[in-house]
């Protein structure tokens, strides 16, 4: 189905009819296919999934504009509220810097969040070099194989793999780079604690781009009453390292 956001057609996927609802929000150039592998494992009987594509990627529309964390914020508002249900959030690296940024000010049927491997609320200084690297991977599916590959420590299905790269590949410029020259380096830190939704942090041991300590420091302790689970011998992109896990983890939060 899809969604329409002030003119941008969001692409959301739902799986099961069960009375718990479940919102998956990806990360950076990814789109819903990196949650297929967790939702593929939750009781269709019991949950009922929501997988959305951001604008910029997947079957999403390609606006300029929005690839921010108020932007990417919109896009998720809308599908949470489109549930039309309780709600628990489950939203990797990109999506959980933005999941905590819209839960400052919450859909009325947000009830949880489990930040997988999150962006943090902290603004983060430009790193040249990496996005240099991301410059020589955009459009190049055997160096965008190299890029998400070395974020990541266990080795995923050959399908998963296949998703992350081909959706990579697929991604627009403006998802690709709008997010490292505008969103990456927005800070709300302050407002913090405002953040009242009850929140399960998710960590891989040796996550690359944001470790264990960094979502302790930032995340976690930023948020009241919020737990962390970090999972061992686990990179950055949890939802394919680690998929039975993680569906543990939202099963029974």
């Amino acid at each position: 189905m899809f969604l329409d956001n002030g003119g941008v057609s969001l692409a959301l996927e739902r799986r099961g009819d069960g009375p718990r609802h479940v919102v998956f929000a990806h990360g950076s150039i990814s789109t819903r296919r990196m949650f297929y592998d967790v939702a593929g494992r939750l009781d269709p009987a019991l949950f009922t999934s929501h997988l959305l594509d951001f604008r910029g990627v997947g079957h999403s529309d390609r606006p300029e504009g929005g690839h921010d964390v108020a932007g990417y914020a919109s896009d998720l508002r809308v599908a949470v509220e489109a549930a039309d249900a309780p709600v628990t959030l489950v939203a990797h690296s990109m999506g959980g810097k933005v999941a905590q940024f819209l839960a400052l000010e919450p859909p009325a049927n947000l009830e949880r969040l489990v930040l997988v491997a999150p962006g943090t609320s902290r603004g983060l200084p430009a790193n040249e070099r990496h996005r240099a690297r991301a410059v020589e991977a955009f459009s190049s599916r055997r160096r965008i194989e190299r890029f998400l590959r070395a974020a990541m420590i266990r080795e995923p299905s050959p399908e998963a793999l296949a998703w992350i790269v081909d959706d990579a590949l697929g991604a627009s410029r403006e998802a690709w780079f709008g997010w490292y020259d505008r969103g990456r380096s927005e800070d709300f830190s302050a407002r913090m604690p405002e953040l009242a939704v009850p929140t399960i942090v998710v960590a891989g041991e040796r996550d690359p781009l944001v470790p264990p300590s960094r979502l302790r420091r930032d995340v976690v302790s930023a948020i009241r009453g919020a737990s962390l689970v970090t999972l061992l011998g686990v990179g950055h992109n949890i939802p394919i390292e680690a998929p039975d896990d993680l569906a543990q983890i939202v099963a029974r939060f």
